[in-house]
């Protein structure tokens, strides 16, 4: 005799799982991404298990119709935490040069989530019949950790004229990997709608913390996925290019290259820019665990000023008051990283930025604090447009401007 699960439609199945996740303590955290975008179910062979673009997710009825309740909830949680992990938004320009070992090291990111955080398999099951990537070694790594250790023990496929042609892939254990579970659609999704599904995306991850942690019991919290579904794969390299490129933005001149996107592919216009757009300011908090992060973080500002051309970028030294005050001209900017002096490393008062700012009368086009979010609780930020950059610590959100994860 059939059970009530089997009798269901793939659709029904979809949605029943989706109530099983709002149910259980631990996966309760992806129940509110599960739901963002729509479900389509295709009969048409366009999809042959499963694939998700950040936002919407397919599946193959023949493939679903195969699969029972635990297996389902397994390949609905593999589709959610990809959503959750931004894998189909942040990562096209990696995608685009190389999408099969991309679609790999993404699994085995999510598969590694999955068994993380369910390892008896109580509640879920893989499914049968396609290739599951997993192994102990990427436990608690990020996309882009999987991918260059996959690209690492690479081998090139060359042709009879010596130009490589491709690549086998291998496991930690040496043995050949191709294939895939599920497609990996780059999103076209771009500009405000993008940042409104980040959003909807990161409202969705806390609220699904918040209903675990209740799940779980009054005062406990249900650290069995948090910890390892943190946003460590956050592209914060690409939200700095965004801030200062906004910034820049202005009318003073145009250009056709690059061409303006918001019109292609009907037209090509110009895009416009401003040279000279003020000064941005760089607060860098000087505790101990930062000092290792400044020569990357650095060195992508670095880059980003010598494109966008700001007229000046300070940088503060804060610790409890600000220590040091560096200012860096357009010939400075390819050599920012170098030519930095850290000074401090005491205690961390984010209210002396803002009270120096005030007492030296800067008056800057923006500021960018870089703090390991170990701070005041009452703190105090001066009135610019403001970005974060918040350094090992899930649990930070300034009280203004955006939030953005850096992990060392």
């Amino acid at each position: 005799m059939s059970t009530l699960f089997e009798r269901m439609s793939v659709e029904q199945r979809i949605t029943a799982v989706n109530v099983d996740f709002s149910n259980h303590a631990t996966f309760s955290q992806m129940a509110g991404v599960a739901v963002v975008g729509n479900n389509h179910v295709v009969d048409d062979g366009s999809v042959t298990t499963a694939g998700t673009d950040g936002q919407d997710v397919w599946y193959s009825r023949a493939f679903m119709q195969d699969q029972n309740r635990k297996q389902t909830r397994w390949i609905v949680l593999h589709e959610t935490m990809h959503k959750g992990l931004h894998h189909c938004t942040e990562y096209k320009d990696l995608y685009t040069r190389d999408p099969d070992t991309c679609n790999i090291a993404m699994d085995y990111v999510v598969n590694g989530l999955i068994e993380e955080a369910d390892p008896k398999y109580d509640f879920t099951e893989k499914p049968a019949g396609c290739p599951i990537f997993l192994h102990k070694k990427y436990s608690g790594w990020s996309f882009p950790q999987v991918l260059k250790d996959l690209l690492k023990n690479s081998k090139p496929i060359k042709d009879s004229g010596g130009k490589q042609i491709g690549k086998n892939l291998f496991d930690p254990d040496g043995k050949p990997i191709g294939g895939s579970f599920d497609q990996h659609i780059m999103s076209e999704i771009e500009g405000k709608v993008a940042d409104a599904l980040k959003q909807e995306i990161t409202d969705s991850l806390q609220q699904g913390k918040r209903l675990s942690e209740k799940l779980a019991g009054q005062g406990k919290r249900n650290d069995a996925l948090n910890a390892t579904l943190r946003q460590r794969d956050t592209n914060w390299k690409q939200y700095f290019w965004q801030f200062f490129t906004e910034l820049c933005e202005g009318d003073d001149q145009s250009r056709f290259s690059p061409p303006n996107k918001r019109l292609l592919p009907w037209c090509i216009m110009p895009s416009h820019f401003s040279e000279a757009t003020g000064e941005i300011i760089i607060a860098c908090d000087t505790s101990g665990s930062m000092h290792g992060l400044y020569p990357t973080v650095f060195g992508e500002i670095a880059r980003i000023c010598d494109n966008v051309k700001p007229d000046s970028v300070r940088v503060l030294w804060w610790e409890y008051a600000v220590v040091g005050d560096q200012q860096f001209k357009a010939i400075d900017y390819p050599n920012i990283a170098k030519l930095m002096k850290p000074v401090g490393g005491g205690g961390t008062r984010l209210t002396s930025v803002a009270e120096y700012i005030e007492s030296k009368k800067y008056k800057p086009k923006a500021i960018i604090y870089l703090t390991d979010g170990w701070i005041e609780s009452n703190y105090r930020l001066a009135d610019f447009p403001t970005l974060f950059g918040a350094v090992d610590n899930d649990d930070f959100v300034a009280s203004k401007g955006r939030t953005v994860r850096i992990y060392s």
